[in-house]
């Protein structure tokens, strides 16, 4: 009777450390997959804080070219008209997004490309390199009705007043005060994809 009792505890004893192991397995395959994860995510993170860092020498050039068609070479020659082959709009564009991003520039990247081509906006090559396509407009910040020329005003434009001297005398002529425009504000609107890696950075600005 006594060995019949302990062949019965030792069978019992068999089935727990099983049960056990199992359980230990199937713990160690969660912690092997939230270790895989970990290490996915790190990576992906890692590689949209490169690509974004990489991105910040294309954005500087898009929106240096800006401020040079509209204040240097002035190859923008008509401001209160659009300029689509320099990607220029006269008036601030409808559909703006909630965080001041153009609608044509928002959206996942074949979202983007069909809105960015049906503009008639330039054509643009990804760098061979880097495989990155740099995009830009650039919005007068202004809104109007009917079609252009749309002039600045104040009631229609956001504005800032012509600089002077300190000591006023930059608009007088023979002792009498001549008008100056308002200087409008003008809104530059980067983005960058790299379609490779699904991955997208925008950067904005104003001028004046």
């Amino acid at each position: 009777m006594k060995t019949r009792r302990r062949s019965v505890s030792f069978q019992r004893q068999r089935g727990i450390a099983l049960f056990v192991a199992l359980i230990g397995m199937v713990l160690l395959s969660l912690a092997g997959i939230a270790l895989v994860r970990s290490v996915d995510t790190t990576t992906s993170v890692a590689s949209n804080i490169a690509f974004r860092q990489g991105s910040i020498g294309p954005v500087n050039q898009a929106i240096e070219e800006a401020i040079d068609a509209l204040f240097k070479s002035k190859s923008i020659a008509l401001q209160n008209v659009n300029d689509l082959p320099h990607r220029y709009y006269a008036l601030l564009q409808p559909g703006e997004h909630s965080n001041g991003l153009p609608d044509i520039l928002a959206g996942d990247y074949s979202t983007m490309l069909a809105k960015y081509n049906g503009a008639g906006l330039p054509a643009v090559v990804a760098d061979p390199v880097t495989h990155m396509e740099v995009r830009s407009v650039i919005e007068r910040v202004c809104n109007g009705v009917g079609p252009g020329p749309w002039p600045v005003t104040i009631g229609t434009c956001d504005t800032l007043p012509p600089k002077v001297s300190p000591a006023g005398t930059d608009n007088r002529v023979g002792g009498k005060n001549i008008p100056l425009p308002p200087i409008p504000n003008f809104r530059i609107t980067v983005r960058v994809d790299l379609p490779n890696a699904n991955t997208v950075s925008h950067a904005q600005t104003f001028v004046r």
